[in-house]
């Protein structure tokens, strides 16, 4: 009689995304256009978390919040949440320039697959802007614009607002820790950022790393 010996394969149910209630998680960062990003989140409830972000670009360093919420999840194997950064940079390139910040909220569909991997889909909202143009007065910022250009030229818009569409995928690789990937292409409407205007960046970003729970 023939016998073959076979070894079940594991299959880990860490969740990425958010800590359970009262629970941590650390993430960590690479891509496009972070050379690193870290983030400490704790999780209020099994469906909120708030993260302390701390990370940087070849050029500008930047810390702040980011908040998670499960929306919905009618089953097992769908849930749709939100998440957003709310991030200061408190200078510009080579340290020099004026203090800006950064939102972006998005909502993503998530599917999980008999194997523990997920992968989701979303839109969001980029909008980022020079601290002091947003937060000054208007008869202030007017003062300051009729200074600072001549007669007929038009001041530079220090802000913008882009919509994205990102998708991702996860995979646990321990019960504690799961490699998590996203790219999202920056738009303007249905076409690609351009390079002009305020934060001149790739029109796309790409998020790989880790999250791991204690």
């Amino acid at each position: 009689m023939n016998m073959v010996n076979g070894q079940q394969k594991r299959v880990f149910t860490h969740d990425y995304l958010m800590p359970k209630k009262g629970q941590s998680m650390l993430e960590a960062y690479s891509g496009i256009p972070y050379v690193a990003i870290g983030q400490y989140a704790y999780g209020f409830s099994n469906r909120v978390s708030v993260g302390i972000v701390y990370g940087y670009t070849p050029f500008v360093k930047g810390y702040g919040l980011r908040v998670k919420a499960v929306i919905a999840e009618p089953s097992e194997t769908f849930r749709l949440y939100a998440k957003a950064p709310f991030l200061y940079y408190p200078k510009t390139q080579n340290g020099e320039g004026d203090a800006w910040v950064l939102t972006w909220p998005s909502i993503n569909g998530e599917w999980k697959l008999k194997n523990g991997a997920r992968f989701w889909a979303g839109a969001g909202v980029i909008g980022a802007g020079c601290y002091d143009f947003i937060f000054r007065r208007e008869a202030e910022m007017k003062e300051q614009a009729m200074e600072d250009h001549p007669e007929g030229e038009e001041p530079e818009l220090m802000a913008g607002i882009w919509n994205t569409f990102q998708f991702g995928y996860s995979k646990p690789i321990s019960k504690k820790m799961s490699f998590v990937a996203e790219i999202a292409p920056v738009m303007e409407g249905f076409k690609l950022k351009s390079k002009q205007g305020f934060l001149d960046t790739a029109p796309v970003i790409v998020t790989v790393g880790l999250s791991y729970s204690f």
